[in-house]
């Protein structure tokens, strides 16, 4: 038997996992709500069954790459957080066209709890879950230390040669 423990990861912060359980509650709330709609669609398309076939792929489509992101937020994935925080920004400026234009409805609800979903993941409490990513090693160039005045070509010091 092994005595020493494997390296295990933090738990995950409160603020991450409310943020992750709203983002599906959001989705999951509009994938139910837009089933109706979707369904009635594809009774009435007609010939244009294709077209509603293909929204129907699109919504599914959609949340299913919004739950996966919620998903891979919830792993400490950067990247899914910070695309995450745009979209419920863009949803906050639909929002507020909505608004401005005497629209309105539970989609300022819904786009508040996404909102507060993407500041959650960027509180201090939650910044340690998400790893900063390695900074890679840059070729250093060589210093340029003159010109040869007969073919016009770069006379270059190699990185860490001391000419003195």
């Amino acid at each position: 038997m092994d005595t020493e423990a494997a390296p295990t990861r933090p738990t995950r912060p409160v603020a991450v996992t409310i943020a992750v359980v709203i983002w599906w509650l959001v989705f999951g709330a509009r994938l139910v709500a837009s089933v109706p709609g979707l369904v009635g669609e594809l009774r009435t398309a007609g010939p244009l069954l294709v077209g509603a076939v293909g929204a129907v792929v699109v919504v599914l489509g959609w949340t299913a790459l919004v739950a996966w992101g919620a998903w891979r937020m919830g792993r400490g994935s950067r990247t899914a957080r910070l695309l995450l925080a745009v979209f419920a920004g863009l949803e906050g400026c639909t929002v507020v066209i909505q608004l401005a234009t005497g629209g309105g409805s539970w989609l300022l609800l819904e786009t508040a709890a996404l909102l507060g979903a993407a500041v959650l993941t960027y509180l201090p409490s939650a910044r340690g879950w998400f790893p900063k990513a390695e900074r890679r090693p840059r070729r250093v160039e060589p210093k340029t230390i003159g010109w040869d005045p007969e073919t016009g070509e770069r006379i270059t010091e190699e990185p860490g040669v001391d000419l003195r």
